[in-house]
């Protein structure tokens, strides 16, 4: 099941790499996307690997064969080889040790074999070169350990031409580095997976990239590949890419190389670095930045020189443009800190004149219901006034309707008396004031009446004018007034002149002005504001 997966997966991933689900763009996405997850997946893949590596040393305590011991060495060393130098080495030495106790030749070069590789990837090529120089290339060197040796060289030479700096001993270094990778590839065969990356490399020294690709190609379709086969296969693929200026296709093979390593344990990891490289030339600051620091962690766990070598050339300038991405960032925090502060105001000052605008609102709430209750109150008294006016006209309309009835009962009496043809007693009856009179006090009764519906408070109101000892009609009974205050009542009614008023009381103007004098003297107001003062009353 797990072998089945393992094929489905590297179906998808060349697939991925041919160009068959999209564009370059979304490519790269994918792939910088399972590279992400299986970073994220760190956690989980370390205790799955020393999970394997507990089970492996309990199988080594219990061994007690020494070839079998001698393989759970080996198993041990090529798990910790992809992660840990160190602990690598310690298997190293043991099982160099176990070897030359057992006198096998082919086992003690094989740990030679070992040992100069792990010498070789910490930068240490004097020890390298001391631990091939020990090995012996006769029979119990097998053709795999034979493709090693020269392999090993190749790459001892290739690194001391990275690091030496006099031009003329670098062009020997080269000729050393051709001569073990021609010695390589004449004593490997298709089966081996560095004859198919050494031809590809061939064609790359002759400008041809493109079919170094499709050798490489080749051996991934046709090879039953490791994952570190097809880590090795796709960084090869994609330095052929790079070689023809296609930095998309380079990127994405790069990144599946890395996603191999490190989703097996490898932590010297080339292919992370040129992925952070590349992505970094794409303007994706921060993920390269996550790259670096991953591969430099990784490079100083594990003791790999070559990638600390790598990482220090190309990290000063990640840092820079990281801190430059950061001042940014920050920058742009600021902004929004200030961007918020300044809302902040604006809104604490909205919130103020909202506030201001709520009591002003509520104050001219209050104002308009008191004016409210003002118009309704005014609206209730002019409904009351107008029902008085009313009231009071029919009042008018009855009075004027009686006394043209009382005419008319005295034409008829005069009437009547006349056809008796008795001269006295129509003398008699014109000199007679009864029936004047009896009407007089009817209308004043009526006048009474009437205007107190109109001034309920007149007399008092007219007493508060006056002084003390002056007030008059305090025994008056109820809705009725004396000649006095009726004087006071016509003068407020608008009838001003003494003769008028006399008239309508049957008093003489003499009188009538009296009255108007005693009161006048008896007001507490100075005597020319009195009846101003009179007309007052009733209109508040």
């Amino acid at each position: 099941m797990m072998r089945l997966r393992l094929s489905l997966s590297l179906s998808l991933v060349f697939a991925l790499s041919c160009g068959n689900h999209g564009s370059a763009d979304t490519e790269v996405k994918a792939a910088l996307r399972e590279l992400d997850r299986v970073i994220q997946a760190e956690e989980i893949i370390t205790a799955s690997k020393e999970a394997h590596c507990s089970v492996l040393r309990d199988q080594l305590a219990q061994a007690e064969n020494p070839y079998s011991r001698y393989q759970i060495l080996n198993s041990l060393y090529e798990e910790y080889a992809k992660s840990r130098l160190d602990s690598a080495l310690v298997y190293v030495h043991l099982k160099e040790d176990l070897a030359r106790g057992i006198g096998d030749r082919t086992l003690i070069n094989d740990a030679a074999m070992d040992k100069a590789d792990r010498y070789l990837i910490s930068g240490l090529y004097r020890y390298a070169q001391d631990a091939l120089e020990s090995i012996a290339v006769d029979d119990h060197l097998t053709r795999q350990r034979l493709c090693d040796y020269y392999r090993a060289y190749t790459v001892l030479y290739h690194g001391l031409k990275l690091t030496n700096k006099d031009p003329l001993f670098n062009d020997r270094l080269d000729s050393l580095e051709h001569h073990y990778r021609d010695l390589y590839f004449s004593s490997a065969d298709s089966t081996m997976l560095y004859f198919h990356t050494y031809s590809a490399e061939y064609e790359i020294d002759k400008g041809n990239p493109g079919k170094g690709r499709e050798k490489l190609e080749h051996a991934i379709r046709t090879r039953n590949n490791s994952v570190d086969d097809l880590a090795i296969l796709h960084y090869c693929i994609a330095k052929t890419y790079r070689l023809e200026g296609n930095m998309d296709k380079a990127l994405v093979h790069y990144a599946i190389s890395a996603r191999y390593d490190l989703g097996h344990g490898v932590r010297a990891s080339r292919s992370l670095i040129q992925t952070a490289r590349m992505v970094m030339a794409r303007g994706q600051t921060r993920k390269a930045f996550s790259y670096i620091t991953r591969a430099h962690q990784d490079a100083i766990l594990s003791d790999a020189r070559i990638c600390l070598t790598e990482i220090s050339a190309f990290m000063p300038r990640v840092m820079s443009s990281y801190e430059q991405v950061n001042r940014r960032r920050f920058q742009d925090i600021y902004l929004i800190i200030f961007l918020m502060a300044l809302l902040l105001v604006l809104a604490v000052a909205g919130l103020y004149f909202v506030r201001r605008y709520q009591k002003r609102v509520l104050k001219y709430d209050k104002t308009i219901k008191s004016i409210n209750d003002d118009l309704q109150q005014h609206i209730l008294e002019v409904k009351k006034a107008n029902e008085l006016r009313e009231n009071t006209l029919g009042q008018y309309v009855a009075m004027f309707t009686d006394h043209i009835n009382s005419l008319e009962e005295y034409r008829s009496s005069i009437r009547v008396i006349a056809k008796s043809k008795d001269l006295d007693e129509i003398t008699h009856a014109l000199r007679s004031d009864e029936f004047i009179d009896a009407r007089r006090e009817t209308l004043l009764q009526e006048f009474d009446r009437v205007f107190l519906s109109v001034f309920p408070d007149f007399v008092s109101q007219l007493n508060a004018l006056l002084q003390e000892d002056s007030r008059i009609g305090r025994n008056l009974p109820e809705g009725r007034l004396n000649n006095e205050i009726r004087i006071f009542a016509l003068i407020r009614l608008g009838v001003k002149e003494s003769a008028d008023i006399a008239r309508f009381l049957k008093k003489s103007p003499s009188t009538i002005y009296n009255y108007r004098v005693k009161l006048r003297k008896a007001s507490l107001c100075p005597n020319e504001e009195f009846e101003s003062r009179l007309m007052e009353i009733g209109k508040a």
